[in-house]
């Protein structure tokens, strides 16, 4: 879960180790199952990150090219109020 800047990695020590390696530096996790298991818990925290690396987020979208709005672009033939004739 995402946490508010500055609050760290707030997990319980197994995937706070994980976390730490992968970079990540604001963050609260939760858990519920089988984590008695440290193998399980750490296999579980490793897919979760590897989900989290197909978010397509802002800095990774496509450049776009800005076109000019149609009412900004025949504003000035609009506002001269001519009659079209079809």
């Amino acid at each position: 879960i995402p946490a508010p800047r500055g609050a760290g990695i707030v997990p319980a020590p197994v995937p706070k180790k994980i976390l730490e390696f992968a970079g990540v530096e604001d963050v609260y996790t939760s858990s519920c199952g089988k984590t008695r298991t440290r193998g399980n818990f750490i296999m579980a925290t490793f897919y979760a990150l590897r989900k989290t690396y197909g978010f397509l987020t802002p800095d990774l979208w496509a450049e776009t090219e800005v076109t000019r709005d149609p009412t900004d672009a025949y504003s000035d033939f609009l506002a001269a109020g001519k009659a079209i004739t079809v």
